[in-house]
């Protein structure tokens, strides 16, 4: 069965060293691990922290998601549309942000984001999402380790995002941030569709960075996918079985038809200190992309064929049709 993942920071992970390849299996979503797992289409997120740096790794990022086709030509088609092609021996891919502070400094001028965005978009194809902020806050607003709500600059890039096709991602946000932009949305009547690109539910795993069910629901409303995330501190602690029962509370919310793979698998190394107290990142037996096909089996077993294919890839692309 063919895999739909909507975040894996495979881009941060080569852009650290240029000694490293996307054959290795570090990063736990390399080149091989993808292909084993079945994965037919997967989101590479441009991953920067906040700093004096991020548009400098963004940058460097991009210039990685436009080579990565004529390095490994066997194994990756960056895609020009929004359209999957059929299955075949290479894996589909599309960039998205996940920090929109590697389109502007805290001191640069606003435009040069909507610029930066423009060119990126030119040059590499369409943008799935974009996210405001990561773990802190910065000039868009706050991180989900933030109390920060939505910022004047947050505003006035999601004015810009209006039309763009561009989905606003929920996943690093703070309450008062996704509360903010959702009604931000709504007030302006801006056509952005938001998502969660790889979050969990806080009802099941009771954790800042998971999703309280009132901002899940009002994703799932607007016709938002939430991309399910592997890592075990944000899933539980016992997985698969603390995974199933996520995308269980998924279902309960409304979102049957909206719920997606985003496993968020990264190279542990590079992890920031602030997950250091979860570590192991991730179950052993399902800790990178080629544990889908198991895990898919165990996960056909409890839920049936047709609620696996919604999870695996249908869910995801009802939405790119949408």
């Amino acid at each position: 069965m063919r895999v739909h993942d909507l975040h894996c920071d495979l881009l941060a992970y080569l852009a650290m060293d240029d000694k490293r390849s996307a054959y290795d299996s570090a990063p736990r979503c390399g080149a091989v691990q993808l292909q084993k797992g079945g994965v037919a289409f997967q989101v590479l997120a441009i991953f920067t922290e906040t700093g004096p740096n991020s548009v400098r790794e963004a940058e460097k990022q991009f210039t990685l998601y436009r080579t990565l086709a004529k390095t490994y030509p066997d194994k990756f088609q960056p895609l020009t549309s929004f359209q999957i092609p059929e299955r075949n021996h290479t894996v589909a891919l599309l960039p998205a942000i996940e920090n929109a502070s590697g389109l502007a400094g805290e001191s640069e001028p606003l435009e040069y984001a909507f610029s930066r965005l423009d060119q990126y978009s030119a040059s590499c194809g369409p943008l799935l999402y974009l996210g405001l902020t990561w773990h802190h806050e910065n000039r868009f607003g706050g991180g989900n380790q933030s109390k920060k709500g939505l910022k004047r600059d947050g505003e006035l890039l999601l004015e810009y995002l209006d039309g763009k096709k561009i989905a606003i991602d929920l996943s690093h946000t703070s309450d008062a941030l996704a509360n903010g932009i959702l009604e931000y949305i709504d007030a302006k009547k801006l056509d952005i569709t938001p998502i969660a690109s790889h979050s969990n539910f806080r009802s099941v795993a009771k954790f800042a960075r998971n999703l309280p069910d009132d901002i899940a629901k009002e994703i799932f409303r607007k016709g938002g996918v939430i991309g399910l995330n592997f890592v075990k501190a944000f899933a539980g602690r016992k997985f698969p079985e603390d995974f199933f029962r996520q995308m269980e509370h998924a279902e309960q919310l409304g979102g049957e038809d909206l719920h997606c793979l985003g496993a968020d698998f990264f190279c542990d190394e590079d992890s920031p200190m602030v997950l250091s107290p979860f570590v192991p990142f991730f179950s052993p037996e399902f800790g990178d992309s080629s544990c889908y096909p198991r895990f898919l089996e165990l996960a056909r077993e409890r839920f049936g064929q047709e609620r696996l294919e919604k999870l695996a890839h249908k869910n995801f692309e009802n939405f790119l049709c949408r």
